[in-house]
């Protein structure tokens, strides 16, 4: 990995120290109001090096990506197309099929993201509640 400069540990510190998922603009913000304000060129950046240096691992949605970081077991992500919400979870029935799949077409797996895309709970209630006036 490339130096891990004063603005690049902020960016992983903010990152390693929450469950959150998080975009560019969100740590420009966080980062803002800190020792260790960083422009949206130093993040991009920063947030390629941690990546490619296994530090923080990334999903891409359909308008960005979120960053999260390595260290977690692993666990695919439900998204919400509503509100945005990102809910992590972990079913052993998912993990067994994926992998007989990458056996059955003879595929070495080296790793592998689930995201399923919806309404969460909160927006369902919210949309059903509207729909009643």
């Amino acid at each position: 990995m490339q130096k891990l400069t004063i603005q690049r540990q902020a960016i992983l510190d903010l990152i390693s120290h929450s469950n959150q998922h998080w975009d560019a603009d969100e740590l420009v913000r966080a980062l803002s109001e800190s020792e260790t304000p960083v422009g949206i060129a130093t993040v991009y950046r920063g947030l390629a090096a941690l990546e490619l240096a296994g530090l923080i691992q990334s999903i891409q949605l359909s308008d960005k990506k979120r960053y999260e970081r390595a260290n977690k077991a692993h666990h695919d992500h439900l998204i919400c197309n509503e509100c945005g919400a990102i809910e992590e979870f972990s079913d052993s029935k998912i993990e067994a099929r994926q992998h007989q799949v990458a056996d059955e077409k003879s595929f070495q797996m080296t790793g592998h993201q689930l995201l399923i895309f919806g309404i969460c709970k909160a927006c369902t209630s919210l949309e059903n509640k509207r729909n009643q006036l």
